[in-house]
């Protein structure tokens, strides 16, 4: 699936006549929850506001927000610039330490979700992704 996905873009960037052509937009939002644990369902957890979330790809920072008093972020990206999001190379990171939204919570550490989202929006030019669901990782 990723490879087939590779091969897509590529051909795009070809059609388009450059490698550096926009592709479109990526688009990323969710909600972070303000919790430790594996695969925190943000149903049944509080929220984080105020969090530093970045969206990275092969390790580079490519797009950045703070969550609004809901625990809510939306951040954009040019499409070419986290091509990586289509075959896993991209992650959302909060390094924000938990202890900002609970004292009881670990003063270390963060949370990293990986993305999930339907491709069918790709060749409208703006593609949607969101929190495949965070988890906490201690230092």
């Amino acid at each position: 699936m990723a490879s087939k996905l590779v091969l897509l873009v590529a051909a795009l960037a070809c059609v388009l006549g450059v490698a550096e052509a926009k592709l479109g937009r990526l688009i990323v939002s969710g909600v972070v929850p303000c919790k430790t644990g594996s695969l925190i369902d943000i149903a049944t957890s509080p929220v984080f506001p105020n969090a530093e979330v970045e969206l990275r790809c092969a390790g580079q920072v490519v797009a950045g927000a703070t969550t609004n008093t809901n625990g809510s972020f939306t951040m954009e990206a040019d499409l070419t610039s986290a091509l990586a999001a289509f075959i896993g190379r991209c992650s959302l990171v909060v390094d924000t330490p938990l202890i900002k939204c609970d004292a009881q919570l670990p003063p270390a550490g963060k949370l990293v979700s990986y993305l999930r989202g339907p491709l069918t929006r790709l060749l409208g030019g703006i593609f949607h992704l969101l929190p495949a669901g965070f988890s906490f990782h201690s230092r």
